[in-house]
């Protein structure tokens, strides 16, 4: 999946709690910035539970759309076009028919809250979501229960990037594109290992050999600069593009890079279309941020053995 060229169309899924509902401010911020059009989704669960998120399950047509236009009614002040779309088949896979709903209804974002606060933030971010994540091709924007504001506008986007021969995060022309609409300073991070953090096909070599490895390392991190400060020059055009190369383990270095950058939303892609709860973990910088940090992600999938 490349990135969207635009952003256009807005899914949000609703399943009729408060809780989903936090995603709105963030949703209806960036559709006012993009010119996006914002679509209130929900599907009619198959022999769903009585209550979500301790709020009584919406299992009619009906009360689906009557929720959904109070929804909209609360958000004309947005000033943003929006449009309703239920799903009135019941679904035995809610993930699966948002996934399919995006492609079919063209969207170029999901909107989702995070779901849950225990353990790697509530199972990663809720089943549905972490679903929906492994299921689509679409970006998809997560983000925390309490993110009211939307602290990415004409705030810091933080990219994690990668490669000192010029190769970089495939989600970067997105962040890009977020950064420009808007108005937000775009902030790079390239994360080196030193000795003791590399990783486990450079662990053979760093035990028997540590003083060509530290050199090889040093050498990686003063060409990641300036391939850093390359890609800096390229985007510019007059937005603001900071970086930085930092040595360390990579989940560590950019869990203190998001903190010090005071980033509101992180932009990375994630090879989450696997199988089962591995498709999701199995090495995934991804996964580990978000179960160690708050911020707002915007993760752009990528099918398995994609680069």
């Amino acid at each position: 999946m490349s990135a969207p060229e635009s952003i256009r169309r807005i899914l949000v899924p609703l399943d009729g709690s408060r809780l989903a509902e936090t995603v709105l401010p963030s949703a209806f911020a960036v559709a006012a910035r993009t010119g996006a059009i914002v679509t209130l989704f929900h599907v009619i669960e198959h022999n769903p539970p009585e209550s979500v998120h301790g709020e009584p399950h919406l299992e009619t047509f009906s009360q689906a759309a009557a929720y959904l236009g109070s929804v909209a009614e609360r958000w004309q002040h947005a000033g943003v076009p929006f449009e309703m779309h239920i799903h009135e088949t019941k679904a035995h896979d809610v993930a699966e028919s948002i996934a399919q709903h995006a492609v079919e209804l063209q969207a170029d974002l999901i909107a989702m809250a995070t779901h849950g606060s225990g353990g790697i933030r509530g199972l990663l971010f809720g089943t549905i979501a972490q679903q929906a994540l492994r299921r689509t091709s679409t970006p998809l924007l997560l983000l925390e229960p309490g993110e009211e504001e939307p602290r990415f506008v004409d705030g810091t986007i933080l990219v994690p990037v990668g490669g000192s021969d010029g190769e970089h995060d495939p989600a970067l022309p997105l962040a890009v594109l977020l950064a420009r609409s808007l108005h937000a300073r775009l902030h790079l991070v390239q994360v080196v290992p030193t000795v003791g953090t590399v990783g486990q096909g450079q662990r053979g070599a760093a035990t028997f050999a540590p003083t060509a490895t530290a050199a090889m390392l040093d050498l990686e991190g003063q060409q990641a600069t300036r391939a850093l400060e390359e890609l800096r020059r390229q985007i510019d055009g007059g937005l603001t593009v900071t970086g930085e190369v930092r040595r360390g383990a990579v989940v560590e270095e950019l869990e203190q890079a998001i903190a010090e950058s005071g980033a509101g939303l992180v932009v990375m892609s994630t090879h989450a279309r696997g199988t089962g709860l591995d498709g999701i973990f199995n090495g995934s910088v991804g996964a580990r941020l978000v179960g160690r940090t708050e911020v707002p992600y915007v993760f752009l999938p990528l099918p398995r053995g994609s680069a």
